[in-house]
């Protein structure tokens, strides 16, 4: 494999990576208000948010890479 297929395909894993987690973010917050509603327990909403700025940080981290695979 050449090294431009190499960058290619790395930044399009990363592209997919990325779009999986942002997908992941909204069904978190989505589910995590509804149980809070139908509950009314807080632990959800703040389950919701561990969840959601873990995954945050795996975009951040995702797209780190892509920059670093850009530049590169």
């Amino acid at each position: 494999m050449d090294s431009n297929e190499n960058k290619s395909l790395n930044n399009i894993l990363v592209k997919i990576g990325i779009i999986i987690l942002l997908v992941f973010l909204i069904f978190i917050i989505i589910f995590s208000f509804f149980a809070w509603q139908k509950t009314k327990d807080l632990m959800y909403i703040i389950i919701g948010l561990i969840f959601a700025s873990g995954t945050l940080f795996n975009i951040y981290l995702l797209s780190k890479e892509k920059l670093k695979n850009i530049i590169l």
